[in-house]
């Protein structure tokens, strides 16, 4: 507007175009400051690594570090086994002058092995049952079926469980899983078959995934950790609840408190490990202890974002307290009480500061909050700083989501919860999971061939 258009207009309109500008210049250094602020990556907040684009490593001609195998390292060859089937390769006739070699004596100069996997097909076998009148009593009698030869089962056992460790495993989607087994062992099922062996096999470990829940209650530290999941078109979460020993999954539309009091019961942990989310603040345990990861890269975005010098000194204060547990063995009882003590006073001192930034400020705020669950694992041995464990018993599952997209029904993802629990709890156990599978689903079917029963 001109100056003469302005004159001409009244007081009341000149007071509410100022106010209209200065809403404007308002919003305009909102944007600006949105757009200036940091932004933030995987080492200075809870941003995956998998969501950021990772740079391209500048590699000079000639230069950098060598590749391959270290200087002195000694190479190692695989051994040789007895072996199954023997080829003797004898000369028949001279290569020189054509001479019949046939008759004459030749010995072993050489020998070369290799290994090799035959052509697998599948074996269909059939089972007959057989009945007849107890000439005793003069009732029917008939023979029972053998397990894994039930009349409503299409296939066996062994099948069932290959099925479930390639999908849930590997992560091989039922399309996929179908041409594998197709194209490795000439063995045609259909899409919904396969669904069905799956959920047949999580049937028959649910027992053992309750098990392990029981385990989970009973004991004294227990990490737990949340994902997301889609189930039949909808938003849900897969839970995770972890000890050294065992993982056990559940699948709920719910990212409130009420899961972990399903899953829990009555039961209340010495410790409990955790993030900051508010459900898990209200997880059963004596203690809490949050998890330092999240606490450190949180610092560390406070650091770049604002310079904070309270945040480095706290961020160093963590580390300190971690180093401090790994001597723990180490160092003489008292010694290493005092040292508890001296890391709590400057904890305590950090926290009555005055703290300039935001970011710093919000950070100091959530420690005061949760000051009695910064240094917990300070005093039990067996308790983690990090809650690290629950978070890698889920990148699976995620890996899995990726692959699948999703379930489309509840029963996939019940099913995937329960073989999941079985799979990573046996896998830390250090247990061959494969195995583990087979014995829980059961024993095969016979398959000699040519073999009547």
């Amino acid at each position: 507007m001109t100056r003469q258009q302005l004159e001409q207009l009244s007081k009341a309109e000149l007071i509410e175009l100022v106010l209209e500008l200065q809403g404007q210049v308002t919003e305009l250094k909102a944007q600006w400051a949105q757009k200036s602020r940091l932004p933030k990556t995987p080492a200075n907040s809870s941003i995956p690594p998998s969501a950021v684009r990772k740079p391209n490593h500048k590699r000079s001609p000639g230069k950098g570090k060598k590749r391959g195998p270290k200087v002195g390292h000694v190479g190692k060859s695989r051994r040789r086994a007895e072996p199954d089937v023997v080829i003797e390769c004898q000369l028949e006739e001279c290569p020189n002058c054509g001479a019949d070699l046939t008759e004459v004596e030749q010995q072993v100069v050489g020998s070369s092995q290799v290994v090799e996997i035959p052509p697998v097909q599948p074996v269909v076998v059939e089972a007959h049952r057989y009945g007849c009148t107890c000439p005793n009593c003069g009732k029917p009698q008939a023979a029972d079926y053998p397990p894994g030869m039930e009349p409503e089962r299409v296939f066996g056992r062994r099948i069932e469980a290959l099925v479930t460790y390639l999908h849930e495993v590997h992560h091989l989607s039922y399309a996929r899983l179908q041409i594998v087994l197709q194209v490795l062992f000439s063995l045609l099922i259909s899409v919904g078959a396969l669904v069905n062996l799956v959920q047949r096999a999580a049937k028959r470990l649910e027992p053992a995934a309750e098990v392990i829940r029981e385990e989970i209650r009973g004991s004294r530290v227990v990490q737990s950790d949340e994902t997301g999941a889609r189930v039949a078109g909808h938003n849900q979460w897969q839970w995770v609840f972890v000890t050294e020993t065992a993982t056990y999954h559940v699948i709920a539309p719910s990212r409130a408190s009420g899961v972990i009091q399903e899953v829990m019961g009555n039961a209340v942990p010495v410790v409990w490990v955790r993030d900051l989310w508010s459900a898990q603040c209200k997880a059963p345990g004596q203690y809490h202890q949050i998890c330092h990861a999240h606490q450190l890269r949180d610092l560390q975005y406070a650091i770049d974002a604002e310079r904070s010098a309270w945040a480095y000194c706290m961020q160093q204060l963590l580390r300190r307290s971690q180093r401090l547990v790994k001597h723990r063995e180490q160092l003489p009882t008292a010694l290493y009480q005092h040292a508890i003590a001296q890391l709590e006073a400057n904890c305590d001192a950090l926290l009555a500061e005055a703290v300039q930034g935001t970011e710093a400020q919000r950070l100091q705020r959530r420690y005061l909050k949760h000051r009695n669950s910064l240094f917990v694992f300070l005093y039990h041995p067996d308790v983690p700083y990090d809650n690290n464990a629950s978070e890698r018993a889920l990148r699976n599952s995620v890996i899995h989501r990726k692959v699948s997209g999703g379930f489309r029904s509840e029963a996939g993802a019940s099913a995937h919860a329960i073989v999941t629990s079985v799979v990573d709890t046996a896998r830390k156990r250090s247990q061959d999971i494969l195995t583990v599978l087979q014995e829980h689903i059961g024993p095969p079917a016979p398959v000699a061939r040519k073999s009547v029963l």
